[in-house]
């Protein structure tokens, strides 16, 4: 009994340890906040682009100051009026990009090359982080991980989607997975290599502009569970371990609302923008 609460204590110990990250970690200044944005609250995607592009390598950081705009309450404005809301959405032409859902990924991601391209700078890669049907837990883990610290090697803090789904019991149905809560955040620094569980991020969160602690890990085989890959017409509900979880204590907004004690939900690793 005693070795097998030591076992358990290190590795509780071992996913909260302080990580290497591969950068200095560093207090970054000037962190664009979403509420800056007085007409929603639903402008994290827009956020998240200001951030890449504040904390990038210098042809990022050049486009961010030349937005229109004297602070990031005018370029929040400007972004979504002039990229978001009057054009039509590449995942519901029935819809515009902008409206009361936010932003979906792949929009967020289409607009930003819209950006770069008025400037003249290469369109940035947009990929769905679901686990290819080859692949292991460790193989998908190490993938995902391969490509944000290929991204923040090149000089582009990629933006991360993340969504919760939480297990729902309504009337007499019987228990399902639901949709919670999707939301983007910025990476900045990573583990250099991924652990046997996972790996840690350290992420600027819009919704307050704060810098914020993750680990991004694999299931193990517990519990198998149901998550949405893409969104609306156009999603498919995957099975079993499609995607990787991600532990965020930091970022409340992700918490589905009225959630009970007895209620399964969990936080994914969706979809990454940047230069992998």
């Amino acid at each position: 009994m005693k070795l097998l609460k030591l076992l358990s204590i290190g590795f509780v110990f071992s996913i909260f340890a302080i990580s290497s990250f591969s950068q200095s970690q560093t207090e970054r200044a000037g962190i664009v906040d979403q509420f800056d944005y007085p007409d929603s609250k639903n402008a994290c995607g827009p956020a998240s682009i200001l951030n890449l592009l504040k904390f990038s390598r210098e042809e990022h950081f050049t486009i961010y100051h030349s937005l229109k705009g004297v602070d990031d309450t005018a370029r929040l404005k400007y972004l979504i009026e002039r990229y978001f809301r009057s054009r039509i959405s590449t995942v519901e032409p029935k819809w515009n990009r902008w409206g009361v859902h936010g932003i979906f990924a792949e929009d967020l991601a289409t607009g930003l090359n819209e950006l770069l391209v008025e400037y003249e700078k290469p369109k940035l890669k947009s990929e769905n982080l679901d686990r290819i049907a080859s692949e292991t837990e460790g193989e998908h883990m190490r993938r995902i991980h391969e490509k944000i610290s290929r991204s923040i090697d090149r000089g582009v803090k990629p933006i991360i989607s993340l969504r919760s789904f939480v297990v729902r019991t309504r009337g007499s149905e019987n228990p399902r997975w639901e949709r919670g809560i999707h939301h983007t955040l910025v990476v900045v620094e990573i583990d250099k290599a991924a652990g046997e569980l996972g790996f840690h991020l350290l992420g600027l969160d819009s919704a307050g502009g704060e810098e914020v602690a993750l680990f991004i890990h694999r299931d193990g085989g517990r519990l198998p569970f149901a998550a949405l890959r893409g969104a609306e017409s156009g999603s498919e509900w995957l099975k079993g371990f499609p995607f990787l979880q991600v532990m965020a204590p930091e970022v409340p907004s992700l918490r589905p609302r009225n959630l009970k004690w007895a209620d399964r939900y969990l936080v994914t690793a969706n979809l990454l923008i940047g230069d992998f």
